[in-house]
């Protein structure tokens, strides 16, 4: 039997849209649209073959209308729209602040015009070096400005769908506003038509679209946000927050605007963010869903609840579909591997799209060569949208390859989920759920911070009093109130309070917050806590590592001989990020990195136990205070002893420093210790590396995931002194 395949992408963007100014204020709905949605779905219609589940998130869906229709506007549209020789000074600044923010390398450099006004701007955006830079340009710069940011946001498709786009590129200066005008009407047609392509698609069967809970919240959080203590004992929370009565709304709501858009009633359903507990099985069953998909990690800590935590978990398990029961209801259940998953979204664009897409294949093989049951089924489920910038052209060779094989390879079967579970219905019982999400099988990203867990206190407070008045209030009024609330409940929100995630954008999703909040009382007629118009911003920016304070000596034993020894050390923490798109979970959960006068010392601290899952071999690469790379390979055993090591680069012919050479441990950490010798004279130069995670020659994760780590090389007489660098 060939193995089942169900590919299952999901497309989300915030509630943007100030709900005092029916103003978007970023624009990712509106150009995700033109790349993303848009390419995904017309690329589908070349496989009629090849069936793939889309999830569209209803307030990801309700932005698209409301710009179609016009009931909304768009502040960087707007910004765009300007004539260039009427922008004021603050204008022109924004223009050159966010009109790069997008990739540089794919989506920049490939275009001269483009890539040359960024040179123009320079790489700096404080605000004096841009007003700088602002004047050097001329009315014709910030035209051709406004247009190519636009015009590089529209995807591989929309430029042979609309040729006046594929003119424009041609054209590629001394743009005119007739040509600006041809851009963001496309753009616009561009939102109507993905969402006319995804209708039309589902109504004929050819793919499958589900939904997500109306805005997005966690469900389990809403719930009862105590649930959080099933998988964060002991972390700070905030008072309790529980309105199951919510999580019903959400799920209705999407349930009908679903069928209004799409013209199907949904059957699947993606909870926001992965995030389960068996409480929710009975209202989703109750809106009408048939099932449900999250993470891997829930299945093994599920299957290991049931059994006590005495059995072992078997990887293949993954491969199988469950029906949890929860009291008198049950609903069908599937998980996503999260390796091949994973490799999507952060790895394949490092690579030759051709290799990443074989790698894949192969993957894929390879399961379905080791299935033992003729209804195994592997789902590969991830953003749907973030993922394309990083591929050189917008994932299109990549995807291609992919279908192709699904669709002429015999050993595999592309399916929609409905499908499948209507064709082979589940065979085995969860009788329990693990409560918590795709990202670290907890809650941490929105609950237990100080942002977070003011946010939920004002928040509660707001739900709070429309439980008390809600009967008084007339039917518009209570409409408007419980309509803020549930926007004030989307994940977002809690997603960048909190120190995980940094980003310039971090005071407007504050902003946005409580302006909802601020709506519900206004809808009832009731002042607002004066916490409410205040940011709830306290945590500042969370530097990507901090640099060692004190000298290291650790013994290089792959184990953590005592609490002192990396005391002092520099640490980076994988998973700290600028970004809207997040791994369930990084191999690498920090790096530890010292000196002493001897070497430089390094550790990596796995986020699971070793042997390393979904990694073989660690690379670390120098780019001061000389070029050169060590490979240390055979991680999958856990035994120090079998760190094979490989010295590249410049130390290629080093393999030996004056008798002293790279020691390497791996037990339930991977130790490393460098003379100094290999670098040569060092004292007070600059000390930069990364470090990336192999598994078969092909890079699964990258730290930093931008740039390096750096730091200066301490004099001899460090040891003694109280050095900070």
């Amino acid at each position: 039997m060939p193995l089942n395949v169900a590919f299952y992408w999901h497309m989300h963007q915030p509630d943007y849209v100030d709900p005092d100014r029916r103003l978007a204020m970023l624009p990712w709905v509106r150009l995700h649209a033109t790349k993303g949605y848009y390419d995904m779905v017309r690329l589908v219609k070349e496989f009629p073959t090849v069936p793939i589940t889309f999830n569209m998130t209803p307030v990801l869906v309700k932005q698209m209308l409301e710009l179609q229709r016009g009931e909304v506007q768009d502040a960087w549209l707007e910004l765009s729209r300007t004539s260039a020789d009427r922008l004021t000074p603050a204008q022109q600044q924004e223009l050159l602040r966010y009109f790069f923010s997008l990739s540089h390398q794919n989506m920049v450099r490939p275009f001269s015009r483009y890539d040359e006004l960024l040179r123009m701007r320079g790489p700096e955006t404080r605000p004096q070096a841009l007003e700088e830079a602002a004047r050097h340009f001329l009315v014709g710069d910030w035209r051709d400005l406004q247009v190519w940011f636009n015009l590089a946001w529209c995807g591989y498709f929309a430029v042979r769908d609309i040729p006046a786009l594929a003119a424009l590129r041609n054209k590629g200066r001394g743009f005119t506003e007739a040509d600006k005008k041809v851009v963001l009407d496309a753009h616009l047609e561009l939102v109507r038509r993905s969402l006319a392509e995804y209708r039309e698609l589902n109504m004929a069967g050819r793919i499958e679209v589900t939904a997500s809970p109306f805005y997005h919240p966690i469900m389990p959080l809403v719930y009862n946000t105590d649930f959080t203590r099933r998988c964060m004992p002991g972390v700070p929370l905030p008072t309790t927050f529980s309105y199951a009565e919510d999580v019903r709304e959400h799920l209705e709501r999407a349930a009908r605007f679903h069928e209004e858009v799409f013209g199907k009633r949904p059957t699947g359903l993606w909870p926001s963010e992965g995030s389960v507990c068996p409480e929710l099985v009975p209202l989703v069953r109750a809106a009408g869903f048939e099932w449900m998909a999250t993470d891997e990690e829930i299945l093994f800590r599920s299957l290991q609840m049931m059994r006590g935590n005495h059995t072992a978990v078997q990887h293949d398990e993954l491969f199988r579909s469950y029906r949890l029961n929860h009291g008198d209801a049950n609903i069908n259940m599937c998980f996503r591997d999260r390796g091949l998953s994973d490799f999507i979204g952060f790895t394949a664009a490092r690579q030759r799209s051709e290799d990443a897409a074989g790698y894949l294949i192969e993957a894929l093989g390879t399961i379905a060569a080791q299935a033992r049951e003729p209804d195994a089924i592997v789902l590969i489920l991830l953003d749907g949208e973030n993922a394309w910038e990083s591929f050189a052209d917008g994932g299109e060779t990549f995807l291609r390859k992919v279908y192709g094989a699904l669709a002429s390879d015999g050993r595999f079967k592309a399916v929609t989920l409905t499908n499948y579970f209507r064709e082979h219905p589940p065979k085995r019982e969860l009788t329990t759920i693990h409560t918590g999400s795709w990202i670290y099988a907890n809650f941490d990203i929105w609950i237990g911070d100080q942002e977070e867990n003011r946010a939920w206190e004002l928040l509660r407070e707001a739900r709070y009093t429309f439980s008390q008045v809600r009967d008084s209030l007339p039917e518009p009024a209570r409409k408007a109130a419980l309509q803020s609330l549930l926007a004030a409940e989307g994940s977002d929100w809690f997603w960048w309070y909190g120190p995980e995630f940094q980003i310039e954008d971090k005071p407007l999703f504050d902003d946005l917050f409580r302006r909802h909040v601020r709506c519900a009382y206004r809808a009832m007629g009731r002042p607002w806590p004066a916490a409410v118009d205040h940011s709830l911003l306290t945590v500042g920016p969370v530097a990507a590592y901090q640099k060692p304070r004190e000298s290291v000596t650790p013994i290089i034993d792959g184990r953590r001989t005592s609490y002192y020894e990396w005391h002092g050390a520099g640490v980076y923490r994988g998973g700290a990020g600028q970004h809207a798109m997040a791994k369930s979970a990084d191999l690498v959960k920090e790096v530890l990195f010292g000196f002493d006068k001897e070497s430089f010392y390094l550790a990596l601290q796995w986020t699971g136990s070793p042997p390393l899952p979904g990694g073989d071999a660690v690379r670390l690469k120098f780019t001061a205070p000389r070029n050169a790379e060590l490979w240390l390979g055979g991680l999958r055993d856990k035994a120090k002893g079998h760190v094979k090591r490989d010295l590249r680069g410049g130390w290629a012919a080093e393999q030996d420093a004056n008798g002293k050479t790279v020691e390497a441990a791996h037990d339930r950490m991977l130790e490393v210790a460098i003379p100094w010798q290999c670098f040569g004279q060092v004292a007070g130069q600059k000390l930069a590396f990364s470090i990336s995670v192999e598994s078969g020659g092909h890079v699964q994760e990258q730290h930093p995931t931008e740039g390096e780590i750096s730091v200066e090389i301490p004099s001899s007489g460090f040891a003694s002194d109280n050095w900070l660098v």
